[in-house]
């Protein structure tokens, strides 16, 4: 307690209540030493038991190779060891992994407490030391055939994260490189689902199919052989267009009775196939559909979206053009005022959406849009005909949902249940917010990020399985025949072929030791919150004023921050300028930023800092005001500068580590020793 500087300031009774909370915090939920195990620790205290499970499983391998067929020759012989070619390849080997040792002590220091920069943090320990494991077995997430043991993993961590998400067991999910490959697929089977009832038409036309009944979202009933409407057709609720599949082989079941149900099979899916935009391509597609009357389907998504998003949309053939950008309000969540107006246009307009995006923690902010005012939207476009695929980013945000699951895992009802373990967070929007997920279609989910899982490992999970068959590509050199049936490989539903089995089985294992609920994941994500929310208190609340004495101004973008990212600006008293309260931003960062030609103990604290463009943050919302209207006011800066300078530079922080919870009173406490750290380096700027 004498370590805490904060105990003997003006505000002691707010350095005393988080000391109780966190107190509270850990009595309430698990003795602490509980989850030490669960890292290596910033100064590497668990090197013994890492070093430990990384030769049990170095060991273990070893065994194995010596075990299967133990008849076989010794290829490396001891001879062979002795000979002068041999010592020298190993000596190579030596001394260059020694240049690599070397090199790595440059990296980032990402597990200590005084990195509070980007997206990233120390891993979890048992997730490393699955990774080597696994590693060693080096297998290939493509098909069971190629990796037994990490499909089976891969397969089981999807429907975890699924129904962390609120879905149900029809649900499916797999692991990806990252999130970009995540929201490729999502926005790859919204194109396809978005025109799938037009193939499901002329399949139903082609082999004389009748008596195939659709429910629009309005209630209305029609026949799907015989509309002509495609307006209609185009905006089908998605559970509605992944039954035309199951329809279609029940009618062509009963108009060939003497074809087997394989039989009956193949030809659907061989005509719906052959009907699709995947194989008659965008432009065959839309020349043989033939109808002015509907336009160029759309995607909407928000301003903060990841950058992602636009290569994807390239890459899917839809174009840039199709982007409708939606407006974010000074919360940097979508504008919901501006996004219904949006919709409405497209209803008037005859514009289909292909997929609407929101974004659960965006990459600048860790803004959470409000996803139970989208659904409601939702809902009321449906009763207006016009229905759409939702798709969230889920990324960064994605395990915070395990703070929404008691130790027991059932779902927490109200947000007082959380609060009794993050003191202040959520508000009700957040926890309205995060209670929405199970309304989404798809949700993209990072374990290499909140999961603290190493790299690569994304996540895309589906709220209904069947979407998988929309992307399907057979491999047919894998399984034959009846056997491609009976085994299954996750290569025909995904994007990527080729993947390490071993990301896999680091989640697997993580979230076996870690669970995916209070007493697991969401008592770290829960402490880091908890000490981004203080970090805010010292910053905003202690510093800002204290700075404001000596003419500096500081200002918070996100106070309270939706989750454990916050962004702030600095400026001088009396400065009218943007482009030098950027110039003043950079200066402040350049001191704290991550310089790899530094001798690493030089750094103190690490942060990161983003470049809010006009681009983005100058789009106006439904009120009149962009984004960042009144945050460049409360600093001094006329909002009219923002179009003419193009950008402004924020600081920011990403606090990941639950060690900044654990040190208050220690030498340092981090949240006190930033905040003094960050107090002198910009009263020398």
């Amino acid at each position: 307690m004498k370590g805490n500087p904060a105990l003997h300031s003006g505000h002691s009774l707010f350095a005393l209540y988080f000391l109780l909370s966190t107190f509270y915090f850990l009595l309430f939920l698990m003795d602490e030493t509980t989850f030490y195990p669960w890292f290596l620790g910033p100064k590497a205290e668990n090197a013994e038991l890492l070093e430990k499970l990384v030769l049990e499983a170095l060991r273990d391998c070893v065994f194995w190779r010596r075990n299967f067929h133990p008849e076989d020759d010794i290829l490396i012989t001891e001879k062979a060891k002795r000979e002068d070619a041999y010592e020298r390849s190993r000596a190579l080997i030596q001394q260059e992994f020694l240049t690599l040792l070397a090199n790595l002590k440059r990296d980032v220091p990402f597990y200590s407490p005084r990195y509070i920069g980007h997206m990233l943090g120390e891993q979890l320990l048992p997730a490393v030391a699955a990774y080597f494991a696994a590693m060693l077995h080096n297998p290939n997430n493509v098909s069971l055939e190629s990796s037994p043991i990490t499909t089976q993993y891969e397969i089981e961590v999807g429907r975890q994260l699924a129904r962390l998400m609120g879905y149900s067991d029809e649900s499916w999910g797999h692991i990806t490189s990252g999130g970009t490959i995540a929201n490729f697929e999502a926005l790859w089977v919204a194109r396809n689902l978005k025109y799938y009832p037009i193939a499901a038409r002329n399949v139903a036309r082609s082999l004389n199919l009748d008596d195939l009944s659709i429910s629009l979202p309005t209630g209305q009933v029609i026949d799907l052989a015989t509309t002509d409407d495609n307006w209609k057709l185009l905006n089908l609720d998605v559970d509605e267009v992944l039954s035309l599949r199951s329809r279609l082989c029940i009618a062509y079941a009963r108009r060939n009775p003497d074809l087997t149900a394989l039989q009956v099979e193949q030809m659907i899916d061989h005509q719906l196939a052959s009907n699709s935009i995947s194989c008659k391509g965008i432009l065959r597609f839309f020349a043989e559909l033939n109808d002015d009357s509907i336009a160029s389907g759309v995607i909407l998504i928000p301003a903060t979206a990841h950058y992602s998003m636009q290569k994807v949309v390239e890459a899917l053939g839809i174009g840039r053009d199709q982007i409708i950008l939606l407006p974010v309000d000074k919360h940097f969540r979508t504008d919901i005022d501006s996004l219904r107006e949006r919709i409405q246009r497209c209803i008037d307009g005859r514009i289909p959406i292909i997929a609407l995006v929101s974004v659960l923690g965006t990459t600048e902010e860790g803004a959470v849009d409000q996803l139970h005012k989208i659904v409601a939207l939702q809902k009321e476009a449906r009763r207006q005909g016009l229905a759409f695929y939702h798709h969230s980013d889920g990324a960064w945000g994605g395990y915070v949902k395990t703070l929404f699951y008691d130790a027991q895992n059932r779902p927490v009802a109200t947000p007082s249940a959380i609060r009794e373990l993050t003191q202040t967070w959520p508000t009700d929007e957040l926890f309205e917010s995060y209670s929405s997920t199970g309304f989404t279609d798809s949700m993209t989910i990072d374990p290499h990020k909140l999961g603290y899982i190493p790299y690569p490992c994304g996540t895309i999970v589906f709220r209904n399985a069947s979407v998988k068959d929309l992307v399907s590509t057979e491999a047919p050199y894998i399984f034959h025949d009846e056997e491609r049936r009976d085994r299954p490989f996750i290569g025909k539903h995904i994007l990527e072929g080729s993947k390490p089995g071993a990301a896999a089985a680091a989640a697997w294992f993580a979230h076996r030791v870690v669970p995916l609920n209070q007493s697991g994941y969401g008592a770290l994500i829960g402490m880091s919150i908890q000490s981004t929310q203080e970090m805010c208190y010292r910053i905003g609340r202690e510093l800002k004023p204290e700075l404001a004495r000596n003419g500096i101004l500081l200002h918070m973008l996100t106070d309270p921050p939706d989750g454990n990212i916050f962004c702030f600006i600095v400026n001088k008293s009396g400065n009218r300028n943007l482009a030098e309260m950027n110039r003043i931003n950079q200066t402040i960062y350049d001191e704290l930023k991550f310089r790899p030609d530094s001798v690493i103990q030089h750094h103190n604290f690490i942060i990161s800092s983003t470049s809010l463009t006009w681009q983005q943050y100058g789009m106006l919302c439904a009120d009149g005001k962009n984004s960042m209207e009144e945050h460049l006011e409360a600093v001094g800066i006329d909002p009219g500068q923002f179009a003419e300078v193009g950008k402004i530079k924020v600081l920011r922080c990403t606090i990941m580590s639950p060690w900044l919870s654990l040190s208050r009173g220690g030498n340092p406490d981090y949240s006190a020793a930033f905040a003094e750290v960050l107090k002198k380096t910009i009263e020398n700027k």
